[in-house]
């Protein structure tokens, strides 16, 4: 929400060019500018399949009394779908601006949650939108949210990931595979069982 102009003044300082627009999930404080950003530089948006609705239509991935909301936000319920919308493919991998970026599937949060995993060949971090946060995860009970898919997701995909793997969320600090494995409570043996 609000990017474009924080987008822009970042990539004028840095002389970048921007390629794409990566999205974790489709939730609105994720992809509300996606639109402006990608018709600004004429660059695709990337989104699961499941969650690309939520480009136009985000209220749905709200709760029911969310139209409101975005229509006081941004003056409509609905918000304009980019022109150049690409979907992710789960374990497929794309290079972008030099990386390769990895596309692990990942629903709970929404059923279009993905981690991205991007790699130069030497470092990684794993973009874990809001799946995975620095002592927590992303909620379940939106509409789409499901906590056994979820406990699904941390178990068959986060916990084969590596304990040193950097982990940048979609809100809060950054943390690391082995930290969360460490001291986060959903991703224990017995929260995991019980969800399953």
């Amino acid at each position: 929400m609000d990017a474009t102009a924080v987008v822009e003044r970042l990539l004028s300082e840095s002389n970048r060019t921007p390629v794409a627009v990566l999205a974790t999930h489709g939730h609105l404080d994720h992809v509300a500018d996606a639109h402006a950003v990608a018709a600004a530089y004429g660059i695709p948006v990337w989104i699961h399949p499941a969650d690309r609705h939520l480009l136009s239509d985000p209220a749905a991935g709200l709760s029911p009394d969310a139209g409101p909301l975005v229509e006081a936000l941004y003056g409509s319920s609905t918000l304009p779908e980019p022109a150049d919308v690409r979907e992710w493919a789960d374990a497929d991998w794309y290079g972008f601006a030099g990386l390769r970026w990895t596309v692990l599937h990942a629903p709970g949060h929404t059923p279009g949650s993905v981690l991205l995993h991007a790699s130069d060949g030497t470092a990684s971090r794993l973009f874990s939108g809001d799946v995975l946060f620095r002592g927590s995860i992303g909620r379940t009970d939106l509409p789409g949210g499901s906590m056994p898919e979820m406990a699904a997701s941390l178990r068959e995909t986060v916990l084969t990931l590596p304990y040193d793997l950097a982990v940048l969320p979609g809100h809060g600090p950054a943390t690391s595979i082995g930290r969360e494995c460490a001291t986060n409570q959903y991703l224990q043996l017995s929260f995991l069982e019980q969800n399953s």
